[in-house]
């Protein structure tokens, strides 16, 4: 199983979601490229401080993923940027904490993009987070 968040659970999470009808179904108008990154990783991942994965999302289909670790995380950029500390991307991942209320409380900041656009889409959110339990942590 990959670690999160490595570049082999990024790439399985993408086949995740393109796995997931659920997600297929809710996410079918959503375009536009999201970074997650996380920071405050621990030092046996080997990974550095941070790190981002892009996800190429486009009519709910993952059509690939580019994966920033250490200094390159700077150069990561996409239409939407959700930044939060790896133990709370632990949280969301394991449905511990979800996704809209952890942007409200400021747990996962909205570092690019609009949350009132992200907010319509809470059904594809939470498919995405179904897809990210089976890939695990």
């Amino acid at each position: 199983m990959p670690k999160f968040p490595t570049r082999e659970w990024a790439e399985a999470f993408c086949q995740a979601l393109n796995e997931s009808p659920e997600y297929r179904s809710a996410a079918a108008k959503w375009e536009g490229d999201i970074i997650f990154l996380a920071t405050n990783l621990p030092q046996e991942l080997g990974l550095g401080e941070r790190s981002a994965m892009k996800l190429l999302l486009k009519h709910g289909h993952c059509h690939g993923v580019e994966f920033y670790q250490g200094a390159d995380v700077d150069k990561a950029d996409a239409p939407y940027i959700l930044e939060a500390d790896y133990k709370t991307w632990l949280d969301v991942i394991s449905g511990k904490q979800q996704p809209i209320p952890a942007m409200v409380l400021g747990k996962i900041k909205i570092k690019k993009g609009s949350f009132s656009v992200l907010a319509q889409y809470v059904t594809a959110a939470l498919a995405m987070i179904k897809a990210a339990q089976k890939v695990g942590t």
